[in-house]
């Protein structure tokens, strides 16, 4: 009976003796090679060229089990597992025999590749997809997450609990999202997820049972960032609010148009017949002012219409900018009870560009009165102008609160302002759009605590235009600031 069990065995079994030599093999040995009662073990399929002796002689050497695997057959293409099993006397020290099992796992190496290559394009796909990927336990904590996420990850908070990493106002629907998939619901919803600087991301978040053994064991978590396509709707919006104020503005321009026309032309007529010099100055002032405000208007139809044919003249950006802070000290004055603004110029000599004066000065008035509301304690305004290769160039620096990134790169948005219901939000996107219509760029450098840098180039003017007109350009200046 033993010797029927030993024969039936799948596995293929061989029996040396002391002297290395096979004194039994069962039927599936036979199938592995030609097998004669008496063959050395060294002369079996497992020897290695060039090796001093085989696996049998190391069991028989150490006296210990010895478990190897080999591939044989063509090309390598079949695996087999040997375990070799010294057989003891207790009659003597030695070893009386070795018995050899030779297992064949080809099917089972070939599954573990199949299921290798299988988790490795499961994995290329979850680390490709476009959405980030989050694995959750029972109570929440972060066990695994895909690539994407994991760059993510170094934008966000650290936590290992993803409600850690979500903002206030989308918690509490986090945490009931959360409780339904753990009941076995699939949901979706809108998420705000905090990143490391504090600033906000939004995302489209899909949750789904991640389940083990029959038993839902945690929560996966899919999330798509919509921040910037809610950026863009956010601007739709803007450009809808744009539209309406364009019309409306549109209206009233006309409208305060008339007005103003029949004032300055009584002004004219009184300036024409005045008597004495006070009476002349007064006119002239009104009438410089009413000039100024047509000039607002026509920008204001220009901006509603979208158009631009104003004819641009040279511009001193030193007198400009000098002009401009004679215009604002009166207001930054009156708003700096807590602290001293000390404002410093700087230049190194005549800067000429091709503009609009009173478009330019209502740039640099934006300027300075937000480099003003940045420091409500006091602080140092820096204003000047230099001159470029093919550019003139003006600043307005200031060492108040600053700004992160995020807020630098929206501050030319339409109606985003960081002023709460003390700002329009179209200071500086009106500057942008004189800006862009001048050929010119605008930049902003800030950080938070380390104050704000406006920077704007202009188109230098040709050295042949120069003087043209100025000594008529800087006269309206000074009449606009005396009226002022």
């Amino acid at each position: 009976m033993v010797i029927e069990a030993f024969d039936a065995l799948p596995d293929a079994v061989y029996l040396f003796g002391s002297d290395r030599r096979l004194v039994r093999a069962n039927a599936a040995a036979g199938q592995l090679q030609d097998l004669v009662t008496g063959d050395v073990c060294c002369e079996m399929f497992w020897h290695v060229e060039g090796a001093d002796g085989c696996v049998v002689d190391r069991a028989l050497q150490t006296h210990e089990k010895v478990e190897v695997e080999i591939l044989t057959g063509p090309e390598g293409s079949n695996s087999i597992s040997l375990m070799v099993e010294p057989l003891q006397s207790e009659e003597t020290d030695g070893a009386q025999g070795v018995l050899v099992i030779a297992r064949d796992i080809s099917d089972l190496r070939r599954a573990e590749a199949e299921a290798i290559a299988h988790k490795s394009f499961i994995a290329s796909i979850a680390d490709r997809t476009p959405d980030e990927i989050y694995a959750l336990d029972a109570a929440g904590q972060i066990t695994w997450m895909n690539e994407r996420a994991e760059a993510y990850r170094l934008l966000m908070s650290s936590a290992g609990r993803f409600l850690d990493v979500v903002s206030d106002d989308s918690r509490p629907l986090t945490e009931e999202k959360l409780r339904c998939t753990l009941a076995g619901d699939d949901t979706d919803f809108e998420v705000s997820i905090i990143r490391a600087d504090d600033s906000i991301r939004f995302a489209e978040a899909h949750t789904s049972p991640l389940w083990k053994d029959g038993e839902i064991d945690g929560v996966l978590v899919f999330l798509r960032d919509i921040t910037q396509r809610k950026r863009e709707h956010e601007l739709m919006a803007q450009s809808d609010k744009l539209r309406a104020v364009g019309e409306l503005a549109a209206g009233v321009a006309h409208n305060l148009n008339n007005p103003l026309t029949v004032i300055q032309g009584r002004a004219q007529l009184l300036l024409r017949n005045a008597t004495d010099e006070t009476t002349a100055k007064s006119l002239s002032i009104i009438t410089n002012a009413v000039e100024d405000g047509t000039k607002t208007l026509r920008r204001i139809l220009e901006f509603a219409r979208r158009n631009y044919a104003s004819e641009f003249a040279p511009v001193e950006l030193g007198f400009l900018l000098t002009s401009s802070i004679d215009i604002a000290r009166p207001k930054w004055q009156s708003k700096s009870a807590k602290g001293k603004i000390e404002v410093k110029v700087e230049g190194t000599g005549p800067v000429y560009v091709m503009g609009e004066q009173a478009e330019l000065r209502e740039v640099v008035l934006n300027l300075i009165f937000n480099a003003v509301d940045a420091m409500p304690e006091g602080g140092i305004m820096e204003i000047g102008a230099r001159t470029e290769i093919e550019s003139g160039c003006f600043w307005v620096a200031d060492n108040g609160c600053g700004m992160p990134a995020e807020t630098a790169s929206r501050i030319f948005e339409p109606f985003f302002t960081t002023k709460g219901k003390l700002g329009s939000g179209l200071g500086l996107s009106a500057s942008h759009g004189i800006i862009i219509r001048h050929k010119g760029e605008i930049v902003v450098v800030s950080e938070p605590g380390e104050g704000t840098r406006f920077e704007v180039r202009l188109p230098i003017c040709d050295k042949n235009d120069r003087f043209v007109k100025k000594d008529e350009a800087q006269k309206e200046e000074l009449d606009v600031v005396e009226s002022v």
